[in-house]
């Protein structure tokens, strides 16, 4: 079989857990024998190029960012940015012209947000090939309507003329990375028996017991408890709220009897973290949060060793959550919002703790029981463990991936489908 992925970042330029998961899943179709090819941008790089059988061609627009305490006249490109992402006729053709030249079997888009989301669904009816949609979030939906909980840009007809419209959406099936995430596409009116809940699995680097031992590391005495926070900085992930349950243990009356540091890692639009850093210098907690931006995997892995609780104060529903099943892998408690991906990976009081979303004061709570409770935490590890070699495994999720997209050849003659926006 011979697939053509597309997606608009891939591995070694990466900026989150979509295209670090598109990278595990095509070498995971590799090592089941099949031709993957890879359509992406030249994200980084001086100037476009083929990379073997890697077309690193695409254009990617920057993203736009709106900040209420900047003066417009600094933020007039955001528009033309928010343009770009949705119309790139240049990479429309490019794709044309890949699937022209490598005749592949199927083509699996992954994520094509900022590399013009419209042009490339216009394109779709012309290139006569199955057409497998991987919905590791909700693109198609924010593409069809301007009602977006992602963009800061509020003006509804502004995104309406902005986005355009989508006439309709081809596809021959799709694999959602979670039941919340068919939930959302099915009550948008695609076909619930063409989406295949395919739960994403997992670099077999974090299952390596050649890897720092978290488990023993967090056994010793320590005069500070590490919290954990991981993934891009932005206001639905919920990061505030992870600020103000470390407010209030450390500045409340009933915190923890221990010292707590909050270490974050991933990076954010500048704007926001700005909005982060004067909460930080009002409530006096500059002291007790470190922002280390993004670091490789494996320095990664090593916080996740040496690191006591990690926190998924998600607002969202996020489509899944990766950074979960990382820190599972190593052994770390999670606590996490109760809500999207996150609360389907996790069984309440079993392998990890849920919460409700937005509650500062239920996070706060739930951290003092594990600061409180060693056993209760090696329980949590054991079971998080044990979670993640049963259920999320890339060796699982690419055989699956496998016989979705070999049903989908089987049954493109018939099975294309169309939605109406």
């Amino acid at each position: 079989m011979r697939i053509l992925l597309l997606s608009n970042l891939y591995p070694p330029y990466v900026e989150g857990g979509a295209e670090i998961l598109a990278g595990n899943v095509a070498a995971g179709l590799e090592r089941l024998g099949h031709d993957v090819l890879v359509l992406t941008s030249s994200y980084s790089l001086p100037q476009a190029r083929q990379e073997g059988s890697i077309w690193r061609t695409l254009q990617l627009a920057p993203p736009a960012h709106f900040a209420r305490h900047r003066p417009l006249w600094r933020q007039l490109d955001q528009p033309f940015n928010y343009y770009r992402r949705y119309h790139c006729r240049v990479n429309a053709q490019e794709l044309r012209r890949v699937v022209a030249a490598s005749n592949p079997d199927v083509l699996y888009i992954w994520e094509i947000a900022g590399i013009g989301v419209n042009s490339l669904l216009q394109a779709l009816p012309d290139l006569h090939v199955p057409v497998v949609f991987h919905l590791g979030g909700y693109l198609l939906l924010y593409a069809a309507s301007p009602e977006t909980e992602q963009s800061m840009l509020r003006t509804r007809w502004l995104k309406r003329w902005l986005i355009g419209t989508i006439s309709t959406l081809t596809w021959t099936s799709l694999i959602a990375v979670s039941a919340s995430v068919k939930a959302r596409y099915v009550q948008a009116g695609f076909d619930a028996d063409r989406i295949e809940v395919i739960y994403n699995g997992i670099n077999p680097r974090f299952l390596d017991p050649g890897q720092a031992d978290g488990a023993t590391s967090r056994e010793a005495a320590k005069e500070c408890i590490r919290l954990l926070y991981v993934g891009r900085l932005r206001a639905e992930k919920g990061i505030i709220v992870a600020l103000n349950a470390l407010d209030l243990l450390l500045n409340g009356q009933d915190g923890p009897k221990a010292v707590l540091h909050l270490d974050v890692f991933g990076d954010g639009n500048a704007a926001y973290l700005d909005e982060l850093q004067r909460f930080l210098r009002t409530k006096r907690l500059t002291q007790a949060v470190t922002f280390h931006g993004r670091v490789p995997q494996d320095e990664l892995i090593a916080h996740y060793d040496h690191s006591d609780i990690l926190l998924v104060p998600s607002l969202w529903q996020e489509p899944f959550g990766l950074v979960v099943v990382e820190a599972m892998a190593r052994g770390l408690p999670v606590i996490a919002s109760n809500v999207g991906g996150p609360a389907e990976i996790l069984t309440r009081g079993i392998d990890g703790l849920l919460i409700e979303p937005g509650s500062e004061r239920e996070l706060a709570s739930a951290i003092k029981l594990l600061v409180h409770d060693p056993v209760k935490c090696a329980q949590l590890s054991k079971a998080a463990r044990a979670t993640v070699e049963r259920r999320f495994t890339i060796e699982e999720n690419a055989r699956r991936v496998e016989q979705h997209l070999q049903r989908a050849i089987q049954g493109s003659q018939s099975s294309t489908h169309q939605l109406r926006s």
